[in-house]
């Protein structure tokens, strides 16, 4: 099989990343791909996700084109790499990412390979409902809340945008139950590696849409 890269996107709190793990777990081929970041180590048992790099590496990374796409997010850049990507196909494996739009557009103008852009969706309630519950597992804070309306905002925006390029995803899933959303992505990506159309373009208009509307209900 000729290279392939699977970016999951999706609102925080629709679960995206632990979808990811669940389809790296059940395809057998796939490996996250650790994103670079200027950012302390926390020693919270993730370190291993990223790749560490000081602001100048960073940015000389980006000046020599091995930075596909990057985002500062609270004064800390995180990135993705060319050449982890390449690592990961080298050891014969193949790349999944969690990204936003910003990042699957990029991705897809700059990789020489498929790159197949999954977007896992709830609603916005759901999801504001998931935020809340995992908060809750961690002592408040003024900086915590903020955080959580924040990941709110962003999640109302991204619903009123996406509308604007339906096409930039290959297929939308809504994840009701993580097992149904795996069995389904596994499905898609199997026509997609096979050159087949899984979703049309009117289908995915229609879903975007759907999303728009939601958002301007939220007020």
């Amino acid at each position: 099989m000729s290279s392939f890269a699977v970016i999951i996107a999706g609102l925080s709190g629709a679960g995206k990343t632990t979808v990811a793990d669940a389809l790296i777990a059940a395809e057998g081929n796939l490996e996250m791909s650790r994103s670079a970041t200027t950012r302390q180590r926390r020693g919270d048992g993730r370190d291993d996700e990223y790749v560490y790099l000081s602001r100048e590496e960073f940015l000389t990374s980006i000046e020599h084109g091995d930075m596909l796409e990057h985002t500062d997010y609270n004064g800390n850049l995180y990135g993705t790499r060319r050449c982890e990507l390449s690592r990961i196909l080298d050891s014969g494996k193949y790349p999944i990412l969690v990204l936003d739009y910003n990042g699957v557009r990029a991705l897809k103008e700059r990789l020489d390979y498929p790159v197949y852009a999954f977007y896992v969706y709830t609603s916005l309630e759901e999801a504001e409902r998931r935020l809340a519950y995992r908060d809750s597992l961690t002592p408040d804070s003024e900086k915590k809340h903020q955080v959580f309306l924040s990941r709110l905002a962003e999640n109302k925006r991204d619903y009123l945008k996406l509308h604007e390029f339906p096409e930039l995803f290959d297929f939308y899933t809504e994840n009701v139950t993580v097992e149904e959303c795996v069995a389904e992505l596994l499905a898609a990506l199997s026509e997609l590696k096979a050159g087949r159309e899984v979703m049309t373009t009117d289908e995915k208009a229609r879903i975007t849409a759907k999303f728009r509307k939601e958002a301007e209900l939220k007020g």
